[in-house]
């Protein structure tokens, strides 16, 4: 008899494991998983009978992304699901400071959550290291020259599936995405980022300091630029670049799409173009150092009258 109930238990075990309910609540690194939706959202309360607080009674649901920020654990695979339809207006920098978490958002278009960053400010910053940041929208800014969209001052960070609109009518972000100080191991991937003429951003990716490790593929930008599509500030050179599949077109007078001219930079860059209109092609994408390139092309056309070129290519100007 005794074996049979252990059986029993066994088999309602099994079947609970099985149940999607259950599943929903362990993340893909095998830590918790926890929700961001406004409690004036559709079924909020529904959703919350759903997705019931854990055994310990720390809520799996949350209003607010600071209240899911309080509930995650460093380095246990967590994860933040901001739900279809979440917007929020950053007065500040929203910081995600415990290590190893993943930030993810729901939906897909125009569903996806939506930032906007309100002072001078910038938006989401990752201090920790092994952040994700997924699936997520950066409106224009509803102030004028906005620090960043997005800051990474962490190891190990990923950055991906991101479309961010650097400016509308005359306001502007400084930079759309900033590169810091101990922003090693760093991985851009399907970054997707757009600049009016009316208000042009500084720059689409802005490398502030040093950068070891650094893995792309797909950063597609185009718009008017104030300094350059993509650019290293001094001394932040970039060691084991790994690029690939990036199309930066920038308008502007004599805006270069790429400068990574630090000394001592190093990596390769594969299936790319680059469209400037600085002075010649080798300063419309400038890759200083050890970099080694392959199906690289460059244009300085401002319109549709000529394709780019291979390079290194000769340039008679």
């Amino acid at each position: 008899k005794m074996s049979a109930f252990r059986e029993a238990i066994a088999k309602e075990v099994r079947k609970e494991l099985m149940n999607p309910e259950f599943d929903s609540r362990r993340s893909k690194n095998g830590g918790r998983v926890f929700w961001v939706k406004l409690a004036t959202a559709t079924g909020f309360g529904q959703f919350v009978k759903e997705h019931p607080p854990y055994d310990d009674n720390v809520a799996a649901v949350h209003t607010t992304m600071s209240g899911a920020a309080a509930a995650v654990v460093a380095d246990r695979g967590d994860e933040v699901r901001m739900t279809e339809g979440y917007v929020l207006t950053l007065a500040s920098p929203f910081c995600l400071a415990v290590a190893g978490v993943r930030w993810v958002g729901e939906g897909s278009g125009t569903k996806v959550p939506v930032f906007t960053v309100q002072n001078a400010t910038h938006g989401i910053s990752l201090d920790a290291a092994g952040v994700e940041l997924d699936n997520v929208r950066f409106a224009a800014p509803s102030t004028d020259e906005a620090l960043s969209m997005i800051r990474i001052k962490g190891a190990g960070c990923k950055v991906q599936n991101i479309v961010g609109i650097g400016s509308g009518a005359a306001l502007n972000f400084v930079d759309c995405i900033t590169v810091g100080k101990g922003s090693d191991d760093l991985v851009l991937n399907n970054i997707r980022l757009t600049s009016s003429g009316a208000a042009p951003v500084k720059t689409f990716l802005r490398f502030e300091q040093p950068t070891s490790r650094f893995t792309s593929a797909g950063f597609y930008a185009r718009g008017s630029v104030a300094t350059a599509g993509v650019i290293d500030d001094s001394g932040a050179r970039i060691k084991d670049a790994n690029i690939s599949d990036w199309r930066i077109a920038v308008g502007g007078s004599a805006k270069p799409a790429v400068t990574l001219d630090a000394t001592g930079g190093e990596g390769t860059v594969v299936n790319s173009f680059f469209a400037g209109t600085h002075t010649t092609l080798a300063t419309n994408a400038v890759f200083s150092g050890d970099y080694r390139l392959s199906q690289v092309y460059v244009s300085e056309e401002t319109g549709n009258a000529a394709q780019g070129a291979l390079i290194p290519a000769v340039d008679s100007e």
